[in-house]
């Protein structure tokens, strides 16, 4: 995904977030997603994007002060942490974005000021949902950034996953846009193909292609295998 549009679409047909503002929410996220697209590098594409309150932490909270002990440090971080985020504490509305670059890349557009960051996967260090009966947030830590996304507790446990498969992906040299566990999913195009299992398999990459999770040549290429099959 390069456009906005793109991006917005992809959070809001997989369920992972949306802003609540009446009428302007959806125009101020492509906003938001706007800003993610110019920051996209001449062949870095987003291959997953989602949308939520962001809540970063402050800095001091996380710089031991002189003199102070490791032990008193650990319980000062330690009392700061997200079990105090709330919906209106937050920042604001804020659209996320994964590169094939291995970024995770997060906007805030406002009038006359635009936030935008970029942290590589490989710097997080810590991803930890903290989820209520229907609310939550997912801890971010990295070695500058430290920071939580608040939503419901469903889109906070599908974000977390996200963000594993990932890391784990960019790990193996996997960033293809098929996460860990929607790649169990797609058939392997080099596994033999049987006539009673065929159709399920089209059908399924096919689906894939539609959300995203493979590109057009992976599904042009399974395609011409199933039919030389035939």
């Amino acid at each position: 995904m390069k456009k906005a549009e793109e991006m917005y679409a992809y959070a809001r047909n997989h369920k992972l977030g949306f802003n609540l503002t009446p009428i302007i929410g959806g125009w101020l996220q492509k906003k938001h997603f706007k800003l993610i697209e110019d920051a996209l590098g001449k062949d870095e594409e987003a291959l997953v994007t989602f949308i939520g309150r962001h809540h970063p932490e402050d800095r001091e909270n996380f710089q031991q002060y002189e003199g102070e002990s490791a032990a008193d440090f650990r319980d000062r971080v330690q009392s700061s942490q997200t079990n105090k985020v709330r919906y209106f504490s937050c920042k604001g509305f804020t659209a996320y974005a994964v590169t094939n670059s291995g970024r995770l890349i997060f906007a805030r557009w406002v009038p006359f000021h635009n936030d935008y960051k970029s942290l590589p996967l490989n710097n997080i260090n810590t991803i930890n949902p903290n989820t209520r009966i229907i609310w939550g947030s997912l801890r971010i830590e990295s070695f500058r950034e430290v920071f939580s996304i608040f939503w419901t507790k469903r889109v906070v446990f599908a974000i977390a996953k996200l963000l594993e498969d990932s890391k784990s992906d960019l790990q193996d040299g996997l960033m293809d846009g098929i996460t860990t566990a929607n790649r169990q999913k797609v058939t392997n195009p080099s596994a033999p193909l049987t006539t009673e299992t065929n159709y399920d398999k089209l059908k399924e990459r096919k689906k894939a292609l539609e959300d995203g999770l493979i590109s057009q040549e992976e599904y042009d290429e399974y395609k011409d295998k199933f039919l030389n099959h035939e």
